[in-house]
């Protein structure tokens, strides 16, 4: 039967609810470390322990993050700022400031460069390299909220493989007992390796492929790999729309008969506001099930979405009524809807 896996964050990080998602038919629970730190990591292990969940860690790994800032969430062109790679920030009172992730980005920031922030379209230009920091421009409106990644136009950042928080994290998961680490941004075999040089041969590396360059070394990260998660969000980053549909039937492809493949990202985004799903989710799921996925990631949608019992519910149906077919009984086997209390009356009815 395929999987289930989901991540936690604040709409999903309450007894009730993970007793909840469980009997929807959550099979596995993860701690994303990009929307985390120390004490969160701590609070939601001591939560989710007490359920009886033992959760995965999902790593920040080699993307470019903003760490803090104290600019406004909407913010005009033509404002003046500062970036800065590392905590050693000097500022006057009245500068705005981005502090990213990585402080070896630094070397390789230059003046000219334009740096974009996740998708909602605030773009800077880098006025001045100086050691530490840079000078910037604000050329194109647009939000900004802590820990949203960042894209720099033309240029691909050489990265850590793993942040110091994510070794924290690692170490401390492991301590707790946690048997799979999903690697953020693997790349290559180098970094596949690190990683699983790093866990152990007792825990089980995850590497999510997300970048064009691990679509082109899909074969030897899976050589090194227990599984493979495609996050089809952060992969449209660097490939464009059109294209990850065909980069992820490809993957799939090529791993079938040797690793679990794992699908993430947009599943069920209508039930992230909504109580139904949209007909092409429904679709999407159902042909990623035909070729071969093994296992659906239920991220944003358990994590903060508006309906992750039911999201969960819905797709663990939608599992069943897959195999169903595939073990010939062309949708005309008797499958029971999830129970009422799990999914709402609007969405039982719909089904």
């Amino acid at each position: 039967m395929t999987s289930i896996i989901v991540t936690v964050g604040p709409s999903s990080i309450n007894p009730i609810i993970l007793k909840d998602l469980i009997d929807a038919g959550a099979e596995s629970f993860r701690i994303n470390l990009s929307h985390s730190n120390k004490e969160n990591l701590h609070k939601y292990f001591e939560i989710l322990n007490k359920a009886g969940i033992n959760p995965a860690i999902d790593t920040q790994g080699p993307q470019l993050r903003v760490s803090d800032t104290n600019l406004p969430l909407d913010i005009a062109p033509g404002q003046k700022l500062k970036l800065f790679f590392n905590k050693d920030k000097s500022l006057e009172e009245k500068d705005l400031y981005i502090l990213f992730n990585h402080p070896e980005a630094i070397e390789q920031i230059s003046k000219g460069d334009i740096i974009k922030v996740d998708f909602d379209g605030l773009a800077i230009e880098v006025t001045k390299k100086e050691k530490n920091s840079c000078d910037a421009v604000i050329i194109s409106s647009g939000s900004i909220l802590i820990n949203r990644a960042v894209d720099i136009n033309n240029k691909s950042l050489e990265l850590s493989t793993l942040t110091d928080f994510d070794k924290y994290a690692i170490d401390y998961a492991i301590s707790k007992g946690s048997k799979e680490v999903y690697a953020s941004f693997i790349s290559n075999a180098s970094q596949a390796k690190f990683v699983k040089d790093l866990i152990g041969n007792d825990v089980s590396l995850i590497s999510k492929v997300e970048t064009a360059l691990g679509v082109s070394n899909i074969n030897e990260i899976i050589e090194l790999s227990d599984k493979i998660l495609l996050d089809r969000g952060d992969l449209s980053r660097e490939i464009t729309i059109s294209s990850v549909p065909i980069a992820v039937f490809n993957i799939l492809k090529l791993s079938k008969n040797r690793t679990e493949v794992l699908i993430a990202t947009n599943v069920l985004d209508s039930m992230m506001t909504s109580n139904l799903p949209s007909r092409a989710e429904i679709s999407d799921i159902f042909n990623h099930l035909a070729a071969g996925a093994s296992g659906i990631v239920l991220a944003a949608e358990v994590a903060i979405g508006k309906n992750p019992v039911s999201s969960t519910a819905l797709l663990k149906y939608l599992i069943k009524l897959f195999h169903n077919y595939e073990n010939g009984f062309h949708g005309i086997g008797r499958i029971d809807k999830p129970p009422r209390h799990l999914i709402g009356e609007e969405l039982y009815n719909w089904l």
